[in-house]
C-alpha cells in the first residue's frame, strides 16, 4: 500500500502515540473513561504501526498488516463509541461491559472479513481496497460503517462538552479541533463512497486517504488527553511546583520528623497510589511546624523564633540541629513547657512556606548534618 504520509512523519508520530499510550496507562488507569482513553491510544497505536508495515517496500506479508491495521482503527474507533456513551449518560458499568463487548465483535468480525476479502483480492491480482467487485465492497462496509457509527456518537459528546458554560477558551480550542478532524475523516469516507459508487472524484486508492483521515484523527484528538498525561508526568517526577516546594523542603523534614517521630501524619488507609503534591506540601508544613513547637524546649530560653530573630534563617537553623541532636541523645529539655507562639513568627499559610524554604535552604548549607540524615 502507497501511503500519502512520508516516513519521516509517520514514524515520529507513531512513536509519540505510542509513548502517550505506555504514559497513560501508567498514570491514568483510575477511572472508567481513563482507561477507555488508554485502550483507544492502544489500538491507535498499534493500527499506525501496522500501517508503516504495509507500506514499507519489501515488508512481510503486507495484505494481512494493512487488514489488521484496519480491524485496528474499527477497534479504536468501538472506544471512541464507548466514550461518547459514559460521557452522555450515567451508563452502568454492566451495561458498558455488555455494548463493548458487543462492538468488539463487530470489530472481530471487521477484521475477518477484511482478511478474507484482502487475501481474496490479492489472489485475483487486485490491491486491498474498495471497489465495486465483492471484496472491495466488503472492505467498504466492515470499514466505513462502523467508523461512522462510532465516531458519530462521539461528536454527538464532543459538541455537547463543547456547548457547556464553564469551558475555558483553551478546551474550545481542542474541542473544535476533535469536531474538526471527525469532520475530515466524515468528508473522506464521504468521497470514497462517491467514489465508489458514481467513479467522482478520481482520487486514486482508497487506503492512502482512509490512513491519512485515521492519522489526522488520531493526532488531533490526542491533543486532549496529551495535557492532563504532560501535567501527571511532571507531577510523577516531581517537576511541577508543588513537587519542587516538597524536594526543597526533604532535607529538613526528614531531620526533624526523625528527631520527632511522633508528629507524624501517617493515613488511615495506605493505598499504595502516589500523594498529591500539594497535600504533600500542606503535611510536610504542618509537620515541620509541629516538629519546631516540640523541639523549642531544647534551646536556650533566651533564643527567640525566626520571625523574632532579626530574619537570619541560618542563625536559626544551627539552634534547631543544636536542638534536635540534644533530643535524640536524651538530653532533657532545658525548660518543660512547649512554646505556645509558631516558631516560624505566624501568618497566612503561603507566608509560613516561603520562611520554611529559606530555612530549608539554610539547613541544607550547614557544615554539619544530623546523624538522621545519615541513616
Amino acid at each position: 500500500m502507497s501511503s500519502l504520509i512520508p516516513g519521516f512523519i509517520a514514524w515520529p508520530l507513531t512513536v509519540c502515540v505510542a509513548v502517550f499510550a505506555v504514559g497513560r496507562f501508567l498514570l491514568f488507569r483510575d477511572r472508567i473513561v481513563d482507561r477507555l482513553i488508554n485502550r483507544l491510544y492502544a489500538w491507535s497505536a498499534a493500527a499506525m504501526l501496522l500501517y508503516r508495515f504495509a507500506s514499507m517496500s519489501g515488508a512481510s506479508g503486507p495484505v494481512s498488516a494493512l487488514a489488521l491495521a484496519l480491524g485496528c482503527v474499527v477497534m479504536a474507533t468501538t472506544y471512541l463509541y464507548a466514550i461518547g456513551c459514559v460521557r452522555l449518560s450515567d451508563i452502568v458499568p454492566d451495561t458498558l461491559r455488555g455494548r463493548l463487548r458487543r462492538c468488539s465483535l463487530v470489530a472481530l468480525i471487521s477484521t475477518v472479513a477484511v482478511l478474507i476479502a484482502g487475501a481474496r483480492a490479492s489472489s485475483e491480482g487486485r490491491p486491498v481496497d474498495m471497489s465495486l467487485a465483492w471484496d472491495g465492497i466488503v472492505i467498504a462496509i466492515a470499514v466505513g460503517a462502523p467508523a461512522a457509527i462510532n465516531t458519530a456518537v462521539f461528536v454527538r459528546m464532543v459538541v455537547r462538552e463543547y456547548r457547556a458554560d464553564d469551558r475555558t477558551a483553551a478546551e474550545r480550542v481542542v474541542g473544535a479541533g476533535m469536531i474538526l478532524s471527525m469532520m475530515f475523516v466524515w468528508g473522506t469516507l464521504l468521497l470514497s463512497g462517491l467514489q465508489l459508487t458514481t467513479g467522482w472524484p478520481q482520487l486514486g486508492p482508497h487506503m492512502p486517504r482512509a490512513e491519512l483521515a485515521f492519522t489526522v484523527g488520531v493526532v488531533v484528538n490526542g491533543i486532549a488527553p496529551a495535557f492532563p498525561l504532560s501535567m501527571a508526568f511532571m507531577r510523577a517526577v516531581g517537576l511541577d511546583r508543588e513537587g519542587r516546594v516538597c524536594r526543597r523542603l526533604d532535607p529538613l523534614w526528614r531531620d526533624l520528623t526523625a528527631a520527632v517521630p511522633e508528629i507524624v501524619m501517617h493515613p488511615a488507609v495506605d493505598t499504595g497510589a502516589p500523594r498529591d503534591p500539594a497535600t504533600r506540601v500542606f503535611r510536610m508544613t504542618v509537620e515541620i511546624r509541629d516538629a519546631l513547637m516540640h523541639l523549642a524546649p531544647y534551646m536556650p530560653a533566651g533564643q527567640r523564633p525566626l520571625v523574632e530573630s532579626g530574619g537570619n534563617p541560618e542563625d536559626y537553623a544551627k539552634r534547631i540541629a543544636h536542638a534536635a541532636r540534644a533530643r535524640m541523645t536524651g538530653i532533657a529539655p532545658m525548660y518543660s513547657t512547649v512554646a505556645s507562639q509558631s516558631p516560624i513568627g505566624g501568618g497566612d499559610f503561603h507566608t509560613d512556606l516561603e520562611k520554611l524554604l529559606d530555612l530549608a535552604q539554610a539547613w541544607r548549607n550547614l557544615p554539619t548534618v544530623l546523624q538522621a540524615r545519615r541513616a
